[in-house]
Order: structure tokens, then C-alpha cells, then sequence
């Protein structure tokens, strides 16, 4: 703090070799005092000994810096340091403080907790997005899908008030009554009160319970931006997807057409900023509009003044997001220095940034977003240029005789290494405290993308303008925009199917502690040749563990699996290993996410063929969790196309994947690796029965490597008569139709001779399943049943020649109840 705070100007100037802290500590010692306070409110006594310590601090900071600057005795550099940083700590505090009281207390905060009924008025500060409900006493109606919209309360006429305020609000309703607004948007809402979340920056969440009410239209520059949005969405359409929908991801932050499964493998990577508008987007839009005016005769405060135009417009369009804030405030300042003839000085800039954001709006010191954009950026500046440079004369002296053009490219591969793993290393602590895991192939991926970021950003951006002037000019930019776009998805989806890419860590704060005892362990035995030898061999040992050592203890999967039962809750998902890397996957489960994470435990790489039992969504509905992440050679279908909706959902994903759909009947066979399987039934479409889907559901004998099995989708009891001619087939694994449900006849259950009975099925559903009197006859027969519901997803393993073994991948309390 003393070189920040307290130094004279000329020894300050002297020290050019270390970083600029005189707003830098400043800056985070308010931050974190508004943080502290915004999670905590204080009290008015705290609050009103945090405006008494204010009104003390500021005149004696000022009159001690007149006072040195005219050469008179005044506070000494330590003591002016402690005035400084014990008012910028009393003001955080002040800040957080108020704006917390706001959110928490009054009679809004009463409202809220009475779940009273209002009318009240809004203005939306983002665009309106398609989201799961969220939990509360109150909710939109059942059935209706619901959005959510970030926005600022203006006022609400409750039970005999009317109060004005201006605090940020949740607005929930049905998507249809409010994705086709813009931000700006001014609505007359009738809605009911609910508390946020703990942990939510908003005061209340507003229930809709009738369409919104318009007042007026969104102002001319929010009606611009979204006309633009429109047309750069439109000129990506003709580019596939996940290419097509990252496009406008990359450009303006725009995700709604952003690929599931894309959006997965980013995070995975560790390359999720890229699809979240920050510094580097605004440089680059505003950087070619300066290097376009440096070609005019216009003055540095005429070319500052255009580029802080250029900015707020990319601010607009982008949407002002935590890290776009970020950006924006710092490049103004930039661009004040710019004006002003002063050196550019990028750390005194992003701190300058962070006072004026979080005295603006407190709530972004709570931020996940803003501190990530935040550290990024402080690594890159503080870290970057000295690990760049270290790297270049490392690269050097290991090849003095290189030539200069091999030395400026090692240079620039050096350079971008030093900013991934400056900008990782800076946000590791947070993204701890987030959850979720460390990722270990973040730097590396970051590197193999850089090169494509600008590239695609930049003709992204020519789309946009291309687009709003001439649609058809915008096509073929848009194709060349794409390349960059699907080289990202390349590298994304490599880097997240590493086995082992991301480590297990603790969440919340102890986790972030100990990642930043761990980053700074790291960085200082770095600096040193003797502890930089040490530290390499333990990150090689740590990443041998990892990769290969670890995954044996954990014993998943299993060695000799041959059929794995995902736990995908209420649904069916199996997995057929047809080789190493391979497998014939039969029903995709309710939930993408689900089979995804459950292929993905597998080692799982390519889906040589995807069959789907039958079209019901607890079947069918998770196919993006497969569709868009891993190869698919074919997809076989039910020869019966209903529910109608689901077919077409399954069409879409086919195309949009470029798999080739195939439907087949009772004969029908096929093998791939170790897996070979046939068609029994059905042996036509039955009408009129219960559940039609369910009667046409594909009925599979496989067999995996020696080990048979019969598998049975939901056939019902009028499908499974229709099979009776075949007589019993004799298989050593049976999946039970319809999730263990009470109608089965002898020949689908018990006269089989299966050792093992699998039931995929859902903990605590509401359709009885499995039925004890199924699960009787089986126990009856001698067969040992397998439960998804209470071992989670389970493993038919070969243990050896003519003998099977079944592995839960949740032993202990819940095997011990499957067994009573």
C-alpha cells in the first residue's frame, strides 16, 4: 500500500517497473467493502459511524495532498495511505450499505414477504429470456413456458399504498407475453410479490399474472439494436449449426441460438468468456474505429469523442451485461486519457472503472460476472508482460541460431500462453468459489482458440453491417465468418472430451481460499529456478495422477462392462459398449444434460448407431444431450411417428446434425463393433390400444461381446402378445419394459432365464414404478434386479467366462434397501 498510496510523485516515476497501485488498492479495498456490505447489510449505527468516518477522511486526505504538493509538512506517506483507504472503505461500506437496506427493508420488502398482489410499473433492463421457473409459493401458470427480465421497479400500487421506488426486480411470466419486448421497455404488469432467492442482487420477484401492458415503445436506440440483432441472426441462418448460433454469441453476446451441447463443451473448456461480451469485443469495435479516424486530420479529442460514441453504441447493442459495464467504463476512461494527451495506463484505467461501475450500481460488487471480467483483466495487465517476456527469452537462449521470423512467431505463441494462463490463474479463485471444478485444460484450449476469436468477431461484426444495409451481401460473409466459428468448436469439443479435464474442488469460500493459496504457491515458486524445476514436477505428477491413476481408484466405469443403465430419473437410457471410445446408445432419457454427463463418464466418443425405442420424451427428449456432441453415424426410429411435436424435434436434430434418420420394423438388424442387435418387434403399428407410442415401441435382442440381452422399450401387454409366437427368448440381461410397470407377461419377464433384470427408473415418480408385484416375480425367479432409482446408473459386467456381475455406480445404504 505505501507504493501506492503514499509515495511522492518523483519516487513513484522511479519505481516504472512495478505496477501503478495508487487506484488500484483504492479501488479494491472499496469493493470489497461494498461486497461485504451488500451480503451483510449493516445496520443505520454502522452505517451512520461509516458517513461519520467519510466526512473525516475526505478533507484530511484532500488538505494532506495540497499540503505535500506545495512542499509543506502534512501527513506523512503512511499516514495519508491509511486516510485514503479508510475512506474509500467507509464509502464501499456507505454504498453497499444503502443499496442493501434498499433491497432488503421497507414496505416493498413487506409486500414481498406477504406475496401480496400489485400493480406496478417496470422497465425492463435486459432482453427477456426463456428459463425454468423458479421456486416459490407463486409462479406463472402451470403448463405455460415461462421467461424471466431483468428490471427496474418504478412503481407499485399495492393493498392501500402506492410506493415509488427504484430497485432491481425479477419479472416472471409466460415467454409468449414477454421475449417480444426490448430493454427500455416501460410495462404496466399486475403481478404478485415473492422474496428473492438468498443471495439474489434484486428486491422482489414479480410474478405476472396477466399479460403486460405496454406504455409507449422502447427508446430509438434499443429499437435499433435489436433490428440489428435481428439481421445479424438472420444472416447466420445460413450457416449450420453450432456454428450458426455462436456466431452472434462471439459478436454480441447474443446465446439464444447458442447449441446446448456447445454451450456445455465451452464451460467444460474453460472458454466461456468467449460467448460473454467483454474488453475484448469492445477494443476491437472501437479500436477500428480509431484506427480508421487516425487516417483523418481529426485531433486525439475528436478521434476520443468518436471512439466513446462507437463504444456506447456496442454497449447498447451488446447489452449491458456485467463485463460489457466493465469494459465500457474502462474504455471511457481510456479514451479520456486519450482526449487529454496523457499515457494510457491500463490498470489506473480498469480501477477507475471499478469505482465508477460499483458507485453507480452497487449490486455489481456481488457480481460473479463483473469480479471474473475483473481478475481476468488485472491478470493479463499485472501477470501477462512479464510471463510473455520470460517466455520469449527462454525460447531464445534455447535456440540462439533461429531465424527472426521463427523468433516473432515463437514470440507471439509465447505472448498468448502468458495471457491464457495469466487471465486462468487470476480467476481461478472465483471460479472455485462458483463450483463446478478446476478446469486443467483451460490454458491450452484458450491458446488453440485465440487465433480465431478476432477473425471471427471482426467479419462478424461486417455481417451485421452488411446485413442491415444489403441481406443477400451478408450471406457469404457470414460462410466466411463461420470458418473461425467452427474451428472453435473443434477445440471446444476436443478440449472437453479429455478424460480428466476439469478437477473436483471445493466450493464457497474454503474452496477459494485454498485456490488462491494454490495460485500463489504457484506463481512465487515460479519465479525462481530451483522451486521452478520442483514445481514442474509436481504439476507432471499431479496431471499423471489425474489423468491415469485416479480414474482406476474410482473404479467407474467399470473394466468388462458390456450394457451400462444411465440414471437419467423417469426415463430409459442404455448404453451398448461396442469398443473402445464406441457404443450403441438405445433411448436419449428426459434430460440432455443427463446422458450427456452419463457418455461422458463412459469415455464415450462416437455413437456409431443411436436407436430410439419410441418418441415419448422420457425416451427421446435428452437427443441433444447426444445429437451436436458426439459423432453419430445413423439414427433408427419407431416406425410410428407420434407424439407428433417429439417427431419433429427428432427431424430438427437429425438435420440440424447432418445424421441420417432411418425407421424399421420387426427384421430389421444391423452389428457395429462388438455389438450386434435385431429388430423384434414391431412386427406392425398397432392403433386404438392405450398408449400407442408405447405398443410401438422397438423391441431389440443385442448381443455385446457374448453377453445377450433383451431389450424391451415400453411395450405394453398388446405388443408384447404380438411377440408371443416367437416364443421365450432366452437372453442373460433383461431390461424390463416400461420401467418395471405391474402389465407383463411371462414370456417378456420371468421365462427368459435372465440372470440380471435391469429397470431404469425415476426416484419418487408418481406412476408406481417399478411394481412390487414385478419386482416380486422376478426375485421369485432368481434373477438379480438392478434399479436405476437406487443405485443410480448400473453396469452389466462380464466378471468371467459364463458369469455376470452387476456394478452400481451407487453402492452402500441404497443397495442394501434394493436388496431387502
Amino acid at each position: 500500500m505505501e507504493a501506492g498510496l503514499g509515495l511522492p510523485a518523483d519516487e513513484r516515476g522511479a519505481r516504472r517497473g512495478r505496477a501503478d497501485l495508487r487506484l488500484a488498492v483504492p479501488a479494491a479495498v472499496f469493493w470489497g467493502a461494498a461486497a461485504l456490505a451488500g451480503r451483510w447489510v449493516p445496520g443505520p449505527v454502522l452505517l451512520g459511524c461509516a458517513g461519520a468516518a467519510l466526512a473525516c477522511c475526505v478533507p484530511a486526505v484532500l488538505l494532506g495532498a495540497q499540503r505535500r504538493a506545495t512542499g509543506h509538512r502534512g501527513l506523512g506517506g503512511p499516514g495519508l495511505a491509511t486516510c485514503v483507504a479508510l475512506a474509500f472503505l467507509a464509502a464501499g461500506l456507505l454504498v453497499g450499505g444503502l443499496a442493501g437496506r434498499a433491497r432488503t427493508t421497507g414496505p416493498l420488502a413487506e409486500l414481498a414477504r406477504a406475496q401480496r398482489t400489485v400493480e406496478a410499473i417496470v422497465v425492463l433492463t435486459d432482453d427477456p429470456k426463456p428459463s425454468p421457473p423458479r421456486t416459490g409459493a407463486t409462479g406463472p401458470a402451470r403448463g405455460a413456458p415461462p421467461a424471466t427480465a431483468s428490471a427496474r421497479l418504478e412503481a407499485v400500487t399495492g393493498p392501500g399504498r402506492r410506493l415509488r421506488s427504484s430497485v432491481p426486480v425479477l419479472l416472471v411470466g409466460p415467454s409468449a407475453d414477454l421475449v417480444r419486448y426490448l430493454p427500455g421497455q416501460r410495462l404496466d404488469v399486475r403481478a404478485t410479490l415473492a422474496r428473492p432467492r438468498p443471495g439474489d442482487t434484486i428486491s422482489a420477484v414479480l410474478f405476472a399474472r396477466a399479460p403486460p401492458r405496454p406504455r409507449g415503445r422502447p427508446p430509438a436506440a434499443q429499437r435499433a439494436a435489436g433490428w440489428l440483432r435481428a439481421r445479424l441472426h438472420a444472416a447466420a441462418a445460413v450457416v449450420p449449426q453450432p456454428a450458426g448460433g455462436l456466431l452472434p454469441a462471439l459478436v454480441v453476446g447474443d446465446t439464444s441460438e447458442l447449441d446446448p451441447g456447445l454451450k456445455d463443451d465451452f464451460r467444460t473448456a474453460g472458454m466461456s468468456h468467449l460467448t460473454a461480451v467483454s474488453g475484448a469485443n469492445l477494443a476491437i469495435a472501437t479500436g477500428a474505429v480509431l484506427v480508421m479516424l487516425g487516417r483523418t486530420r481529426l485531433g486525439p479529442r475528436s478521434r476520443a469523442l468518436a471512439g466513446a460514441v462507437a463504444l456506447a453504441a456496442f454497449v447498447i447493442l451488446a447489452r449491458p451485461s456485467a463485463s460489457v459495464v466493465r469494459a465500457g467504463a474502462m474504455g471511457l476512461v481510456g479514451l479520456a486519457a486519450l482526449a487529454l494527451g496523457r499515457p494510457r495506463a491500463v490498470l489506473a484505467a480498469l480501477a477507475g472503472a471499478v469505482l465508477a461501475v460499483i458507485a453507480a450500481d452497487p449490486t455489481f460488487a456481488l457480481s460473479a460476472g463483473f469480479a471474473l471480467s475483473v481478475l481476468a483483466t488485472v491478470g493479463m495487465v499485472v501477470w501477462g508482460p512479464g510471463w510473455g517476456e520470460a517466455l520469449e527469452r527462454r525460447t531464445g537462449a534455447r535456440w540462439p541460431d533461429a531465424s527472426r521470423r521463427l523468433r516473432a512467431a515463437t514470440g507471439r505463441v509465447g505472448e498468448a500462453v502468458a495471457v491464457a494462463a495469466a487471465a486462468q490463474f487470476a480467476c481461478t479463485p472465483v471460479l472455485a468459489w462458483l463450483g463446478g471444478g478446476v478446469s486443467l485444460i483451460a490454458i491450452p484450449a484458450n491458446v488453440a482458440a485465440a487465433p480465431a476469436v478476432a477473425p471471427a468477431t471482426v467479419l462478424g461484426l461486417l455481417t451485421m453491417g452488411l446485413a442491415a444495409v444489403h441481406p443477400p451481401t451478408a450471406e457469404p460473409v457470414a460462410r466466411l465468418a463461420a470458418l473461425p466459428c467452427r474451428w472453435l468448436v473443434v477445440v471446444a469439443d476436443r478440449a472437453a472430451g479429455i478424460p480428466g479435464a476439469t478437477v473436483g474442488w471445493p466450493a464457497g469460500p474454503v474452496g477459494a481460499a485454498l485456490a488462491l493459496v494454490v495460485v500463489v504457491l504457484t506463481v512465487t515458486m515460479a519465479r525462481r529456478p530451483a522451486t521452478r524445476r520442483l514445481l514442474a514436477a509436481i504439476v507432471v505428477g499431479l496431471l499423471v495422477a489425474r489423468l491415469f491413476l485416479l480414474p482406476r481408484l474410482d473404479g467407474w466405469p467399470p473394466p468388462g462392462w458390456r450394457l451400462v443403465a444411465c440414471d437419467v430419473g423417469q426415463g430409459d437410457a442404455l448404453v451398448l459398449r461396442a469398443g473402445p471410445g464406441s457404443a450403441v446408445v438405445v433411448d436419449v432419457g428426459p434430460d440432455p444434460e443427463l446422458v450427456a454427463a452419463c457418455l461422458k463418464g463412459l469415455g464415450i466418443r462416437r455413437v456409431p448407431v443411436l436407436i430410439l425405442s419410441h418418441l415419448h420424451a422420457d425416451h427421446a427428449g435428452g437427443l441433444t444431450g447426444v445429437l451436436g456432441r458426439v459423432p453419430v453415424g445413423e439414427l433408427v426410429v419407431s416406425p410410428l411417428p407420434e407424439p407428433a411435436q417429439q417427431w419433429a424435434a427428432v427431424q430438427r436434430g437429425a438435420q440440424a446434425a447432418g445424421v441420417p434418420v432411418r425407421t424399421v420394423l420387426a427384421g430389421s438388424a444391423g452389428s457395429t463393433g462388438d455389438v450386434r442387435w435385431r429388430v423384434l418387434g414391431p412386427e406392425r403399428v398397432l392403433r386404438g390400444t392405450a398408449s400407442d407410442p408405447n405398443n410401438a415401441s422397438l423391441v431389440l435382442f443385442a448381443e455385446v461381446a457374448g453377453v445377450t440381452m433383451l431389450l424391451t422399450g415400453d411395450a405394453e401387454l398388446p405388443e408384447q402378445r404380438q411377440l408371443a409366437h416367437h416364443g421365450t427368448v432366452a437372453v442373460d440381461v433383461l431390461k424390463v419394459a416400461h420401467h418395471g410397470a405391474e402389465e407383463q407377461t411371462d414370456d417378456f419377464l420371468t421365462a427368459t432365464t435372465a440372470a440380471v433384470a435391469v429397470i431404469s427408473v425415476g426416484t419418487g415418480n408418481t406412476y408406481g414404478h417399478p411394481a412390487p408385484g414385478t419386482i416380486a416375480r422376478l426375485r421369485a425367479a432368481g434373477v438379480m434386479v438392478a434399479r436405476t432409482d437406487l443405485h443410480g446408473a448400473v453396469a452389466v459386467v462380464r466378471a468371467a467366462p459364463g458369469r455376470l456381475a452387476v456394478v452400481a455406480r451407487r453402492p452402500g445404504a441404497r443397495e442394501a434397501e434394493a436388496r431387502a
